[in-house]
């Protein structure tokens, strides 16, 4: 825990952390690198393979300051510029014929707003 941090503070640093970590660590398999980078590709994403490794630098990098409580409030910007950018490409279920997954890209671009609230929170905490 930080100093001068309340439990419930650090419960929601850990959490929000762990989410990012977790899906971050988890997308750098082989496998995982091409498809994201090819699907970024399809999307039209300028400079995929670029795209792709700074999502991951700007995701592992805001865990690590927020985590520690170094620059966290730099960490809180990297996850939410991430978020936002990552939303912008993947979940742009107006563009999805397919009902099942322009759905389920809906209910993630939900999702990841409701992430980004919480990160505007911890943004405002750790002012």
């Amino acid at each position: 825990m930080i100093p001068g941090e309340s439990g419930l503070d650090a419960a929601g640093r850990l959490l929000i952390v762990a989410c990012f970590l977790v899906t971050g660590v988890s997308n750098l398999t082989p496998a995982r690198i091409k498809d994201h980078i090819d699907r970024m590709a399809a999307f039209g994403t300028p400079l995929p393979r670029a795209a792709f490794w700074l999502g991951i630098a700007l995701q592992l990098t805001g865990c690590a300051l927020v985590a520690t409580g170094w620059h966290a409030e730099l960490g809180a910007w990297c996850l939410i510029v991430f978020t936002v950018a990552a939303t912008a490409i993947f979940h742009r279920f107006w563009q999805m014929a397919d009902p099942l997954r322009r759905n389920f890209s809906r209910l993630m671009l939900l999702s990841n707003a409701g992430v980004l609230g919480g990160l505007l929170l911890l943004l405002a905490n750790v002012r």
